[in-house]
């Protein structure tokens, strides 16, 4: 184990271990469950063990009508893909490189994350743009960045990577040749910065360490909490689709997977408020009313800057005009938001947070909006 693969071990699944718990918590016997399984493994929708327990797809009412509606994971990149439109330009090549993606929305003027030191084996043109990025080319120069007080806190990620894999918050220096993170565990430097030119050859990222606005920090705690925003291209432009916030566990460093217990939830695109809040890791919970602070509640809180926030996306969106659909993370600071991430291929968390299938009524307007737009352009040839 490294110092930053315990979200990539966090996001895999025990699966007996999830069976007999299930059937503990009063849920369908191993039989019953082993049945499910199999069947939504072998059905059309290819459902994974995991999108079961994580869907609550025992229920009676995740019948054929809402499977009918409900994306699976095997199939989020075709349906992703078409929305592609190839005669407005590709550029998933962009959009899959986290500081490619930060230059152009600087370009463009947006407020956006900065990055101020990254680990770039060679020299790259295509960041020109982002003044005051420190070059880091060897393990042995982020080391010094790492060992210098002065550049801590700092939250580190790598260039090209999804699901917070590799991401951590570096807090200070833990003696003379350590660095803390924010979950309290230390690293030797040397060795943090050896794993990283060795995992993350690609590139790896550091960044301020950004906080939740303070209102909302409370129901969040010290590890921000990101917006997912999707945004659909259609011929009114770029549209909102839907809304969710990501709590991280209380002593993770970021929302990504986690061991503990985890928070998503659904916002109302028109007043910027919570409006369900739902535990990712007990479908059989009910409805929260509170985020990580038990005493206050986060139900019903109208998250700051909230019209700001969707602009900042349309505008984002337009400058990549090929692509009908992106999940944007924005971070809702005491500056105001922040764009921090691009998503050519977003997976669709709002069918965990609202607890419906992601082309129920209500969404699948819009999708047709979007698929009508895509097919005008060279996209839109598959359907769902």
């Amino acid at each position: 184990m490294g110092y930053l693969t315990e979200t990539a071990e966090a996001g895999g699944i025990d699966l007996m271990a999830s069976v007999e718990a299930l059937a503990q918590k009063g849920g369908p016997g191993p039989v019953r469950q082993a049945f499910d399984l199999v069947r939504l493994t072998l059905s059309r929708q290819g459902v994974r063990p995991e999108e079961y327990f994580t869907y609550a797809l025992w229920r009676k009412d995740r019948g054929r009508a809402f499977l009918k509606g409900f994306l699976p994971n095997r199939r989020t990149r075709v349906f992703n893909t078409a929305f592609q439109m190839p005669a407005r330009g590709i550029v998933t090549h962009i959009l899959n490189d986290k500081a490619r993606t930060e230059a152009i929305l600087t370009a463009k003027g947006l407020p956006v994350t900065r990055t101020v030191a990254a680990y770039l084996p060679k020299p790259d043109p295509n960041l020109a743009g982002l003044t005051g990025l420190r070059p880091l080319r060897s393990a042995g120069e982020i080391a010094d960045f790492l060992a210098d007080p002065a550049n801590l806190p700092v939250f580190g990620k790598p260039r090209s990577d999804s699901f917070a894999r590799g991401a951590a918050m570096i807090g200070a220096k833990a003696g003379a040749d350590q660095v803390r993170f924010l979950n309290g565990k230390t690293a030797p430097i040397a060795d943090l910065a050896a794993e990283i030119t060795a995992d993350w050859a690609a590139g790896y990222l550091f960044q301020p360490f950004y906080q939740c606005e303070t209102g909302l920090r409370r129901h969040v705690g010290a590890a921000m909490a990101s917006i997912r925003i999707v945004t659909l291209q259609t011929e009114r432009g770029v549209e909102p689709w839907y809304a969710v916030i990501r709590l991280p566990a209380k002593s993770a460093m970021h929302d990504g997977d986690a061991l503990e217990a985890r928070i998503w939830g659904l916002i109302d695109l028109a007043s910027g408020q919570v409006v369900k809040l739902r535990s990712l890791r007990d479908p059989l919970a009910p409805d929260m009313t509170c985020g990580n602070d038990p005493e206050a509640e986060f139900l019903g809180f109208t998250l700051p800057d909230w019209d700001q926030a969707l602009t900042l996306c349309r505008l984002g969106h337009e400058a990549f005009p090929g692509h009908g659909i992106l999940g944007w993370d924005v971070f809702l600071t005491d500056q105001g938001p922040l764009l921090n991430e691009a998503n050519v291929n977003p997976g669709h968390v709002y069918q965990v947070a609202a607890q419906r299938p992601l082309l129920n009524p209500e969404m699948r307007p819009a999708y047709d909006r979007a698929m009508a737009f895509a097919s005008k352009h060279g996209g839109g040839q598959v359907r769902f």
